[in-house]
This record gives C-alpha cells, sequence and structure tokens, in this order.
C-alpha cells in the first residue's frame, strides 16, 4: 500500500488536539477542532482536485483511444479496397493477356457482340473464316439465274399505247 500523506496530517492534528486539551483545556480544544475540521475540508478539496484530474485524463484517453480506433479502421479498410482494386486489377490483366494470346495464335473467338437492333450474343463466324466459294455451285447457280431470265423473256409483254402514255401524266408505268 502506497504512502499516504493525509493520514500524516490526521496524525500530526489529533496530536496536537491532545497536547492542546491536556495543556490548556477546553477552549483551546475548540480551537483544535476547528483547525482539524479545517484540515479535513483541505484535504477533501485536494482529494477532488485529484479525482477532476484522474476524470480529465481518463476522458484524453479515451478520445485518444477512439481516434486510435477510427485511425486503425479507416486503414484496414482502405487496404481491403485497395488489395481488391489490385486483385481485380491483376484479373483484368491476366484475362486480356489470355485474350491476347489467343487471337495472336488464331484461334477463332467463342463469340462477340453482334449490331443491330436486335443485338445479342451469339456464335459468329469472323469473315476471314468464311468458306471459299465452290464453283460448280456456282455454276449451277448462274444457269438455273439464265433459265429463269429465258423464261421470263418469254412471255408476252403488251406495248405502250398513245392512251397509255396520255393517262400515265409523264409517270412511267412498268410492265411488271
Amino acid at each position: 500500500m502506497a504512502f499516504d500523506p493525509q493520514w500524516l496530517l490526521y496524525a500530526v492534528l489529533s496530536i496536537l488536539a491532545v497536547v492542546l486539551v491536556v495543556r490548556y483545556g477546553k477552549a483551546l480544544l475548540l480551537v483544535g477542532a476547528l483547525l482539524a475540521l479545517v484540515a479535513v475540508a483541505w484535504a477533501w478539496g485536494e482529494q477532488a482536485t485529484a479525482t477532476r484530474q484522474v476524470a480529465t485524463a481518463a476522458t484524453v484517453s479515451a478520445a485518444g483511444q477512439t481516434a486510435g480506433s477510427v485511425t486503425a479502421t479507416v486503414l484496414a479498410t482502405l487496404l481491403v479496397v485497395v488489395l481488391l482494386a489490385a486483385g481485380g486489377a491483376v484479373v483484368y490483366l491476366w484475362l486480356r493477356m489470355k485474350a491476347l494470346e489467343r487471337q495472336a495464335s488464331g484461334a477463332p473467338r467463342a463469340s462477340r457482340w453482334v449490331a443491330g437492333p436486335n443485338a445479342r450474343w451469339e456464335q459468329v463466324e469472323p469473315e476471314s473464316r468464311t468458306l471459299p466459294a465452290d464453283p460448280l455451285g456456282q455454276l449451277v447457280q448462274l444457269e438455273v439465274l439464265r433459265t429463269l431470265r429465258e423464261l421470263r423473256g418469254t412471255r408476252q409483254q403488251p406495248a405502250l399505247t398513245d392512251e397509255d402514255e396520255v393517262n400515265s401524266d409523264g409517270d412511267i408505268s412498268w410492265p411488271w
């Protein structure tokens, strides 16, 4: 237990009161009692001052701990955000590198965005991967078109008359 000077003060006052009572009587006993009350009041005042100082120190300490906790929380949150951003950037760069490698190797893309009003994600053949034209198929197609043209040309088309030219008012009417 630590040394408390307040008890020393009580002991000195008590000894003084005993000496005054023995030597001078009751009148000085009253003066001694008043001195003892003054000493006790002074001790209580000092104790209240000390308690206020301890409370102020505790308040400052609590504020410091709160500021430290808030700072640590902000730094931890910032660290998590930075790590997530760095991880996202690494994943993005890795995916980009893989796409560039795939493109450089000539492997076909799995899919791409199709432009237009009904655009959707679907498999599309790139223009460089189209099949070469089949010469035999082209000849057959040309023969079919020539035959259709001949059949159409064999129909009798009506000739324009003067009435048609007058009624048309400069509007050209096509036979088909």
